[in-house]
């Protein structure tokens, strides 16, 4: 033991949290050692590393926690419960301090702070260039070179960062949460009017950056766990969807179809009405017939498309992309919904929610569907394969889902996909509705 660790209060303690750091823990710990402020002690705490990081670790500390159930909050109580200095900084053990003054810069804030109002510090990052881009970006963007205080802003950041014991036992760190422990630390300092203050002369390098490499999974958790925190993020949908021209489409050929001694047509233009958010309803149709009757109950039917339109080689998009040019000669158009006249029966609400999916989720088209939970086969005339899943494997525990597209039960899609004939060719979402009824069609050999 040295005589740094023999000390019974050393002025600063340093909390290193490692899961299997072998590659990076010599280099985290060689690096603190060589600190110009050496009263210091380390404590590792280790989560069941399976190779040498704790090994490594023991030629610079005796004091080594391990954890077996991980939350990085309670690892880092952990540590400090074990610790006796009067400062703790904690850092992980995949960073590494920048030079022989971090330690000293990263509590010179705590040291200095006459207004008992200072309850923590982090410090800089920075990327190595075997950092992913994105982390490179991120490090860049984050950690700046300006030095602040924080009143309001809550940002926290324990891969390197530093608090006084007293702050700590005012406000220990969360120990269910499994992400962003940091964070809501900060949260609750600013909450109670402490401040945090950044400073960029206490800096490390941090190989895999502040977002993991941009883990979508993880990125899910932090969101959940902030807005959980600070409320959601507004509704883009609840935000622009009234300021949106929303027209309805239904393209048709020749004369409507009856079901049960009902016409399908005024039944789909009826359906449309129920949609607040649809200003207009367009029949796109090649029969002048069939447009008295759109018009007779309250559809548009402004143009009769041309015979070569209704060609058994001429496919849906064509259909809509000259429905949509005819239409914009009269009105401005955003979005379309699109349903077809052959589904007898539809399920309430789908259109607005349709809507509000395509708004919120970011895509470029969105459908109805149904989630086939039989198996299907691909028969090529050479092999016949399964698609998706078999039989034989639980349904309750398959990630993968296989939809039937119902396309002409409900979809909406921006007009410039329509122009471009690309509906389905660019981020498409979609929306299941159960199974039957709904997906009971009609076609000329019903």
């Amino acid at each position: 033991m040295t005589d740094k660790q023999k000390r019974l209060k050393p002025l600063v303690s340093i909390i290193v949290r490692t899961k299997n750091e072998e590659r990076w823990i010599d280099h985290c710990l060689s690096a603190i050692e060589t600190q110009k402020l050496s009263d210091h002690e380390i404590i590792l705490v280790d989560n069941n590393s399976e190779d040498r990081s704790v090994k490594v670790a023991k030629k610079y500390t005796e004091k080594i926690i391990n954890v077996t159930e991980f939350y990085p909050g309670k690892a880092i109580n952990e540590g400090i419960r074990a610790s006796l200095g009067k400062y703790i900084v904690i850092i992980s053990g995949h960073c590494i301090p920048k030079n022989k003054m971090w330690l000293e810069k990263l509590i010179e804030p705590l040291e200095n702070d006459k207004t008992g109002l200072l309850a923590g510090v982090y410090g800089r990052q920075e990327p190595l260039s075997s950092s992913s881009p994105l982390d490179k970006r991120d490090l860049k963007v984050v950690f700046g070179l300006d030095e602040r205080t924080q009143k309001k802003d809550s940002f926290f950041h324990n891969a390197n960062s530093a608090l006084s014991r007293s702050m700590w036992e005012k406000f220990p760190f969360d120990e269910k949460t499994t992400n962003i422990e940091d964070r809501m630390w900060g949260a609750e300092v600013i909450k109670n009017g402490f401040h945090i203050h950044y400073t960029p002369h206490a800096s490390v390098y941090h190989y895999h950056g502040i977002n993991q490499g941009g883990k979508l999974d993880r990125a899910e958790k932090i969101v959940n766990i902030i807005e959980n925190l600070e409320g959601p993020a507004i509704s883009l949908s609840k935000l622009i969807v009234d300021k949106l021209n929303i027209i309805g489409l239904i393209p048709i050929k020749g004369s409507p179809t009856t079901f049960e001694g009902k016409n399908l047509l005024i039944e789909s233009i009826g359906y449309l009405k129920e949609c607040n958010l649809i200003s207009e309803i367009y029949v796109s149709t090649d029969s002048l017939e069939t447009a008295k009757i759109a018009k007779k109950n309250g559809g548009l039917a402004p143009f009769i498309r041309p015979n070569e339109l209704s060609s058994e080689d001429v496919g849906l998009p064509e259909v809509l992309k000259y429905s949509i040019e005819e239409i914009e000669k009269i009105r401005k158009v955003d979005l379309v919904v699109i349903i077809e006249e052959n589904y007898p029966f539809r399920p309430k609400g789908l259109l607005n929610k349709l809507i509000n999916n395509i708004i919120e989720g970011g895509y470029d088209t969105v459908c109805a569907s149904i989630i086939e939970e039989r198996s299907i086969w691909l028969d090529t005339q050479e092999t016949i394969s399964s698609i998706g899943d078999n039989l034989m494997e639980s349904r309750s525990t398959k990630p993968e889902k296989i939809h039937i597209n119902l396309f002409g039960l409900g979809a909406v899609t921006y007009v410039d996909n329509i122009r471009s004939k690309k509906i389905l060719s660019n981020k498409v979402g979609l929306s299941s509705v159960p199974a039957y009824p709904y997906s009971f069609q009609i076609n000329e050999n019903s």
